[in-house]
C-alpha cells in the first residue's frame, strides 16, 4: 500500500492535468473545469495531502468517466487528493479496495452485496470492511448485437462470439448470471469473449463478435453510435427470463423497460433489468468527516454533478431503499441530518 500511495503522490499533477481531458463528453458529461457551489476553502482542510485511489472501470466505460469525474470534483472541493485508477470495474474494485490498493470505488449492487458478504468466488472471505455512500444511478443491461436478422433473442447467440467484459469485471459477472437465466452458460453455449466496452464495440464495427453486454444509464453513448450506424440493435429478455432475474429476497435486479425511440431503429420497448450503481469507501481508511462531506456534496450539488456527466441520477430516497450494505458512519450522519434515517 505505501509504494502504492508514493506511486500516486508522484503522479498526482499529472494524473489531476489530464482529469478533465478524460471526462471530455463521454456519456453526455460536459466538456470544461468543474462547476460547484461549494467552498473549497471551508472543507477539510486536514485533508489536504491525503491520498485516495478511486476506482472505476475500464477505459472508454462509464465507470471509468465517473471515477475521473468525481476525483476531480472530490479534490476541488477539499476533500483530499483522489485520482482515479482505471481497473475491470466489477467485483476487482472490491478486491482491490479489500487488499488495501483502492480507497473508493463505483461498483454495482451486485457486486458490492456479493463483497460483502463473500458469496461469490472472486472473495474468499466477506470484505466485512466495505461501506456504501449513495447510489449514483441505476444501471440498465443492454445487449447489443449485430444488426442482423439472425439475432433476436439471447437465445439466438448459441455458438456466436459474444463480449462478456474483462475477467473480474461488472459486466462479466452480469453475462455470466444473465446467460444461466436464459437457460445457457458463458463456457458451453457461447464463444466467450473477455474484452471491455472499447474492444467490444471495435470488434462490433468490424464484424469480429456478434454482440456484447453491458451496463449503463440511457442513453448509452456506445449503444448510440452504432445504432446511429447500422451496425449493432438492441435484444431484450422475455417475462421468464426477466422474473428469474428479479424474483427472491436476495435479488438485486430490478424489471426495467427501454422505452421505444431511445436509440435509432429501436421502434418498440424492450424488457430487459436494472441494478444500482453505488459509490462504495472502506470504513477505515475514508475518514467519518470525509464521508460526510461526500455525501452532503453528492446530495445538496447534484446540478453541479450532472453537469459534468448526464448519467447521474441522485436521489437520497432512492439510495436507500436500493443498498443493501450498510453505510458508512459518515454517509448516516448526513441521511439523519434530512430526516431519513
Amino acid at each position: 500500500m505505501k509504494k502504492l500511495k508514493s506511486l500516486l503522490a508522484a503522479l498526482l499533477a499529472v494524473t489531476m492535468a489530464l482529469t478533465a481531458t478524460a471526462c471530455g463528453n463521454t456519456d453526455g458529461q460536459q466538456e470544461g473545469g468543474v462547476s460547484t457551489s461549494i467552498d473549497p476553502s471551508t472543507v477539510l482542510e486536514e485533508n489536504s495531502d491525503v491520498i485516495h485511489a478511486f476506482g472505476g472501470g475500464s477505459s472508454g466505460g462509464g465507470y471509468y468517466t465517473i471515477s475521473n469525474v468525481l476525483s476531480q470534483y472530490f479534490t476541488d472541493n477539499g476533500f483530499g487528493n483522489f485520482i482515479a485508477q482505471p481497473t475491470t470495474g466489477g467485483s476487482q474494485n472490491g478486491l482491490l479496495m479489500q487488499a488495501g490498493e483502492l480507497d473508493l470505488a463505483v461498483i454495482n449492487g451486485a457486486d458490492c452485496l456479493a463483497a460483502y458478504t463473500g458469496s461469490s468466488e472472486s472473495f474468499q472471505e466477506p470484505y466485512d470492511g466495505m461501506r456504501a455512500i449513495a447510489v449514483l444511478y441505476s444501471g440498465c443491461l443492454q445487449m447489443l448485437v449485430a444488426n442482423d436478422d439472425s439475432i433476436n433473442r439471447v437465445t439466438d447467440l448459441e455458438g456466436r462470439k459474444f463480449g462478456i467484459g474483462g475477467a473480474g469485471s461488472g459486466d462479466n459477472a452480469h453475462a455470466i448470471r444473465v446467460f444461466e437465466a436464459c437457460g445457457m452458460s458463458i463456457d458451453d453455449d457461447i464463444d466467450a469473449q473477455y474484452i471491455g466496452v472499447n474492444e467490444s464495440s471495435d470488434q462490433l464495427k468490424d464484424g469480429q463478435i456478434d454482440g456484447f453486454i453491458n451496463m449503463a444509464s440511457i442513453p448509452y453513448s456506445v449503444v448510440t453510435e452504432l445504432t446511429m450506424s447500422g451496425k449493432g440493435k438492441l435484444i431484450g429478455l422475455t417475462e421468464e427470463q426477466v422474473e428469474a432475474l428479479t424474483a427472491g429476497e436476495d435479488a438485486v435486479y430490478s424489471p426495467y423497460t427501454i422505452p421505444a425511440g431511445s436509440y435509432d431503429g429501436q421502434t418498440e420497448e424492450i424488457l430487459t433489468v436494472s441494478l444500482p450503481t453505488i459509490l462504495c469507501v472502506d470504513a477505515e481508511r475514508i475518514s467519518e468527516e470525509t464521508a460526510y462531506q461526500i455525501t452532503k456534496a453528492i446530495y445538496e450539488d447534484t446540478e453541479a454533478l450532472c453537469e459534468l456527466y448526464a448519467g447521474f441520477d441522485i436521489d437520497a430516497q432512492t439510495s436507500l431503499d436500493s443498498m443493501k450494505i450498510p453505510l458508512h458512519d459518515g454517509a448516516v450522519k448526513y441521511y439523519e441530518e434530512i430526516g431519513l434515517l
